[in-house]
């Protein structure tokens, strides 16, 4: 369970909302949905280094709380003198109150929950992550350590460890990584290559966020992690475990020590998956996501998204899902076309829509679906005009 309440933070008034494993928000341009998805993927963060540390005094601090919000999600005249941020979860919850100036923080009353953590990986896929593409060079090029670069660095890593040579999503064209000139290239059906600085727009944007997500949700539990901060860590938090238990055997004080430092699933803030793709590939890509989503880890996701296409086709997710649910029989259709692995429980799912600076969840308990209502509504808009046209 992860909760989190935002108020008087950039144009979000207020939001309270339950997180599931999958989560969007839609909203319009500057509605506030980009900053509910920063706001929850930097209090993720928060709670994973407080665990890791078992130093919660280090990053519940106003000062550092404020600073590394601000700079790293590029949030700069966001913050206000009323904002206040919460974020509960099994393990620690903690709260910024800009008013008083204040952090706190308090553990679960579970030591099975403190101890049994779990530790994720977390990603933040920008919006301008065809940057990559835009800019030769890219990885020449000195930037501030914001959500662009930490992308452009974990992107250096899933590019070199794609070593598929399939179709992305069907269409007709693959990715291959050059070591040669550093360069992304794409592959056509024919066999010619073109360099992605120099592909359509759309390319520029789906295949960087394809290969991520593949990277993130498969490739990276491939490799051994041994950077030198985890090593600290792992030291660190070790002695700690000592501490807390003595009177267990050093076997059973690593494995609580294994257990909080080995990564056990992704949590993946994607920030507009829909720009410049098609329509039809939006579903394509939502298809992929989830079976990317549903395979043994488990991951997290949350996406901010303006198009309702996106929320559509992950409604034909939950459907199938309900669907196979219901008998033998039916389910058997449904899998011909809808593997079950890209199906999605609606328990599983939330979704919310932003307006006027207050957030509100689309879910149908009825249904058991996205609204329709909510997915209609910009459709509802343009009809609207038309038959006032027709009726002048």
């Amino acid at each position: 369970m992860k909760q989190l309440t935002i108020r008087n933070f950039g144009p979000v008034k207020e939001a309270v909302i339950e997180l599931k494993r999958i989560n969007v928000i839609l909203g319009p341009q500057s509605s506030g949905k980009s900053t509910v998805l920063k706001v929850a993927c930097f209090c993720d963060w928060m709670e994973r280094q407080i665990v890791l540390t078992q130093d919660p005094d280090r990053y519940c601090n106003p000062k550092f709380f404020e600073y590394n919000l601000v700079s790293f999600h590029k949030l700069e005249g966001f913050m206000k003198d009323d904002s206040y941020i919460r974020y509960d979860n099994d393990v620690i919850s903690f709260e910024y109150n800009a008013k008083t100036n204040k952090c706190n923080y308090h553990w679960s009353l579970s030591s099975s929950k403190r101890w049994g953590y779990r530790r994720v990986k977390i990603a933040y896929i920008p919006s301008e992550r065809n940057l990559i593409a835009a800019i030769p060079n890219w990885y020449q090029v000195s930037m501030s350590n914001n959500n662009i670069l930490d992308f452009m660095k974990e992107w250096e890593f899933a590019r070199k460890n794609f070593l598929k040579k399939e179709q992305i999503l069907g269409l007709p064209f693959s990715y291959r990584y050059s070591s040669s000139d550093k360069g992304d290239h794409i592959v056509m059906s024919d066999g010619k290559e073109l360099n992605l600085t120099n592909a359509s727009s759309g390319l520029q944007s789906l295949t960087p966020l394809y290969i991520m997500l593949r990277y993130l949700t498969d490739d990276f539990y491939k490799d051994k992690h041994t950077k030198v901060e985890d090593t600290i860590l792992r030291e660190n938090l070790e002695q700690i475990v000592i501490r807390e238990f003595p009177n267990k055997t050093q076997e059973k004080q690593q494995e609580i020590v294994n257990g909080i430092m080995t990564p056990s699933r992704t949590d993946m803030y994607i920030e507009e998956p829909e720009a410049h793709i098609y329509p039809s590939t939006q579903k394509d890509f939502i298809y992929s996501l989830m079976n990317m989503l549903n395979g043994r880890r488990k991951h997290f996701c949350f996406i901010a998204t303006h198009s309702p296409y996106i929320l559509t086709a992950l409604n034909n997710l939950i459907q199938a899902a309900e669907t196979i649910s219901e008998s033998d029989e039916k389910a058997a259709k449904i899998i011909e076309r809808f593997p079950k692995r890209q199906t999605i429980p609606y328990d599983d799912v939330a979704a919310f829509a932003m307006k006027d600076g207050m957030i509100e969840s689309i879910m149908d308990e009825d249904f058991r679906l996205i609204s329709a209502e909510a997915l209609d509504s910009a459709s509802q808009e343009i009809a609207d005009d038309y038959n006032f046209l027709l009726n002048v």
